[in-house]
Parts: C-alpha cells; sequence; structure tokens
C-alpha cells in the first residue's frame, strides 16, 4: 500500500509539471523562462529521481514503527520524521534547481541567448525563481498528502485523525531579573563576603549572581505560596490541562516530592517525580477565561528524614498550560506553507549567489547557510555585554570601531538566521502543537517578501552588471 501511494504521488507531480509546460497560460517573458526551467529540469531527470527519492523515502516510514509502541508515539514518530524528510529533499533540491540551472547557463554561454536575443535580463532571475516554485509545491502538495495518510494507517479512524486538536501552549508570567536586581544582589554579596566576591572579576560575578537569580525566579521554596498567571486572550477551551515537569536537584533524582495545588477554590495534593512530566487537568469552569491563577506550594520529599529545599522549573516547557487550539490538519498544512517559503528563499539565494560565483563555490555557500540556520542562528555568538564598566580609551581606536562594526553586523546576520530557525515549525507539528496564522503571516512578510525580494533584486542587478559572452569566448 504505501509503495502505490508513492506511486500515485509520482504522477501527481509528473501531471502538474507536464501541465505547467504545455498550458498556454500569460505572462510574458517570465512565464517562458519558468516554463524552460521546468522543461530542462525535467529532461535531465531531476525531478523524476528527487519525486521518486522522496516518495520512496515516504513510503518506508512505516518500516521504523515498533508494533509495541502506542498510537500516539507512532503518530509523532510518523509526523517528525516524515516533515524531516521532505523539508531535507526540498530544500536541497531548491537549492540544485536554480544554482545548478543558473551556473550551466553561465558556463556554457547560452545566457547571452537568453537575455539578448529571447528573454531579456530582467526577466530571467524572476522567471527561474517562479519555475523552482512551482516544481517545488508539485512535490510538496502530493508529499503532504501521502504524509497524512500514513498517519491516518496509523490512527484507528481516519475521522479521530481528522478532529485530532492541536494545542496551544501558554507559558506562566515569570518574575523578570532586572539589571538593578542583579546589581543590588552583587552588593549585598560583597557585603556579606568581600573574600569572596571582591577577587572575582565584575564579568564573572555579574554571570552568577545573574544565573542565581534567574534560577531562583523559577524555583518553589518549601512552605511559601507562589502564585502563577497564565494569560490567554482567546479563552480557554475544554480539555485544557495544566502541565508540569520539576527538577529536585541532582541529589535527589529518585526522590518522589509533594506539591499542593489551589485552583479554582479547590486545593489538592499532587506527587512528583524528579524530571517527570505529569497533567492536572484544568476544571470546565475555567472555559472562557483568559486569566488562569494556579497558587502552587511546595511541602518537600515523601520520604521522612529527606530534605529537599526547593523545586525548580528547568526549562522553558518546565511549566506550562496546554490548551486546545485549532486542528492537526490545519496545524500541518500551516506548517507545510512556511516550508514552501523557506524553500522559495532558498531558491532565490541560489540564484543570487550563482552570479558571482560557481557551482562548486555557490553549493558550499549554500551549505554553510543550511548548518548556519539549522543551529538557531548560532543564538549567543554576539551577547550584548552589560552597562557598568568603566570606559575604555582603546574602545575610539579605528582598529575597535572596525571590530565593533563588523560585530554589529555579524549580530544582524544571527538575528535573520533566528528567524529562519524560529519559522521551522515541523517539531511543533508532530508534538500536536499549533501554528497559528499569524506565524505564517510573519514567514511570508519576513522570509518571503523581505529576504526573496532583496535577493531578486539584488540578483538581477549585478547579472544585469555583467558581460554575458559565448562559451568559446569564454
Amino acid at each position: 500500500m504505501p509503495f502505490l501511494m508513492a506511486t500515485l504521488a509520482w504522477a501527481m507531480m509528473a501531471l502538474a509539471v507536464q501541465l505547467a509546460i504545455r498550458a498556454p497560460l500569460p505572462g510574458g517573458a517570465v512565464v517562458a523562462v519558468s516554463r524552460t526551467l521546468l522543461a530542462e529540469i525535467w529532461r535531465r531527470g531531476v525531478l523524476p529521481v528527487c519525486g521518486a527519492i522522496l516518495f520512496l523515502g515516504l513510503a518506508l516510514l512505516p518500516s521504523i514503527l515498533e508494533d509495541s509502541s502506542e498510537e500516539s508515539s507512532q503518530l509523532h514518530t510518523l509526523l517528525d520524521y516524515g516533515q524531516v524528510w521532505i523539508s531535507s529533499v526540498l530544500l536541497l533540491l531548491s537549492m540544485w534547481i536554480t544554482s545548478g540551472s543558473l551556473s550551466d547557463e553561465i558556463v556554457t554561454g547560452r545566457m547571452r541567448v537568453l537575455v539578448v536575443h529571447r528573454y531579456g535580463k530582467s526577466a530571467l532571475l524572476p522567471g527561474k525563481w517562479l519555475g523552482s516554485l512551482w516544481a517545488i509545491l508539485a512535490l510538496l502538495v502530493p508529499a503532504t498528502a501521502m504524509l497524512w495518510i500514513l498517519c491516518g494507517q496509523v490512527v484507528e479512524s481516519s475521522t479521530d485523525l481528522f478532529g485530532e486538536p492541536a494545542v496551544a501552549l501558554v507559558a506562566p508570567e515569570i518574575i523578570e531579573v532586572t539589571r538593578e536586581d542583579v546589581e543590588s544582589y552583587i552588593a549585598l554579596q560583597m557585603l556579606e563576603d568581600p573574600a569572596g566576591w571582591g577577587v572575582l572579576e565584575r564579568d564573572k560575578a555579574y554571570r552568577i549572581a545573574r544565573s542565581r537569580l534567574d534560577r531562583w525566579s523559577r524555583s518553589l521554596v518549601q512552605g511559601v505560596p507562589m502564585e502563577y498567571h497564565f494569560q490567554y486572550p482567546a479563552g480557554l477551551s475544554e480539555g485544557a490541562v495544566l502541565e508540569f515537569r520539576p527538577s529536585l536537584g541532582r541529589l535527589h533524582r529518585s526522590e518522589r516530592a509533594r506539591i499542593r495545588l489551589q485552583l479554582a477554590g479547590e486545593s489538592r495534593d499532587v506527587v512528583l517525580r524528579n524530571s517527570v512530566r505529569s497533567q492536572i487537568d484544568i476544571p470546565d469552569d475555567f472555559v472562557g477565561e483568559t486569566d488562569v491563577v494556579v497558587t502552587m506550594e511546595f511541602l518537600g520529599a515523601v520520604s521522612d528524614g529527606i530534605r529537599i529545599s526547593s523545586l525548580n522549573w528547568s526549562g522553558s516547557d518546565a511549566l506550562q498550560l496546554r490548551v486546545r487550539e485549532g486542528s492537526l490538519l490545519s496545524s500541518l498544512l500551516r506548517s507545510q506553507l512556511l516550508l514552501w517559503i523557506r524553500c522559495g528563499f532558498v531558491a532565490a539565494l541560489g540564484l543570487l549567489v550563482s552570479t558571482f560565483l560557481g557551482l562548486p563555490v555557490a553549493t558550499l555557500l549554500m551549505l554553510c547557510f543550511f548548518i548556519a540556520a539549522a543551529g538557531g542562528g548560532f543564538t549567543g555568538a554576539f551577547d550584548e555585554s552589560h552597562g557598568g564598566g568603566h570606559p575604555d580609551p582603546r574602545d575610539q581606536e579605528p582598529s575597535r570601531i572596525l571590530i565593533d562594526l563588523l560585530a554589529s553586523g555579524g549580530e544582524w546576520v544571527v538575528s535573520l538566521l533566528g528567524d529562519w530557525s524560529r519559522h521551522v515549525t515541523g517539531s511543533r507539528v508532530a508534538a500536536g502543537e499549533n501554528v497559528t496564522v499569524s506565524e505564517v503571516y510573519s514567514g511570508f512578510t519576513t522570509i518571503g517578501l523581505i529576504w526573496v525580494g532583496v535577493a531578486l533584486l539584488l540578483g538581477s542587478w549585478m547579472n544585469s552588471r555583467k558581460e554575458h559572452g559565448l562559451g568559446v569566448d569564454r
């Protein structure tokens, strides 16, 4: 059955490509260039081979599932590995289509015929970009449909899968540690322990103080109640749950602890294990509420003679409210739409670098971009320094000013890569989290309009400044 679906998906892809090549469509030179690109990559076997690899890889996904695992675990595995496989193939294909096509035309000398005698320089890069977008879409739609059908085979009923809800994760309002808090803590420690804190460098003392205050702001001290506020403007729906994963410290990994929850006037004691996720149902009285207040009190260890001073919330997902929002299918479709937008930028970037670099170097540069983007933009590579230090006269030297400018540029590039990483939503969909429409708008505006527009404009300008000779002249 999976291999039959792979064959049908490949046929759908081939039909979409042939319709785009043969159907009469208006659009002038841009559409003509896009058709030429589609015909070229189809004739050379790029699309047929990549389509076969993509769909056969999806057909083999059910073989990695364990029969003994739960239904939810199998669904998570299929969605996770399936989206990773689709995105990997399509992103690499986006790079190869545009970079390979443009580089080949420049090297062989066909560029002169295209830009002088037929289409003009202004239509060349936009046409190739549109052709690559259609090729990626022709692969993405049947691949997504095939992945969803495979997920339906895991769930007992297809109607249950269509009604599978997605969730929105709501984090509580945590006390934010300010610079003034850190400075006050350092001053207090200098008074209490001048021998220990007095010998520390200011940067190191600042890091230690901030780390401690951040940890204390995310902890529950035994016997001290703490209120947590959850804001959800759309209003809670039925089936909302409070999820928490506590940390009891290295010395108490095998111990159990108790906390007391006060919610909607009711109080209950809950037994927790270290780093084990637990869930508490939110009463139906909170349906429609936009503000949920949960009071927690740490009661200590369950075993007598064991003293645990505090309970810590380690990580951004240690304490959160899970609210049903949207469906799993709509979340998957929005995630795949973001993937298509990212493929569009990769295609535009491939066209840009191919105007001034050869295919091997352009490919290496694109691979470096993928590695940097997969790392989340090298978060923390350019940390902002805190104030409070004495000015250094050497900061005004030309060399230091140049270094600061380069660091500012690097920080800007890092922030852009962080935007790319935030719009990679495949793992969130696999975990059942909802991908909102606002995220799609943000990805379309940032990546689809600004990034793609800048890449195409810059690439078209660079291409217009070049003299494209015939192959024998080169």
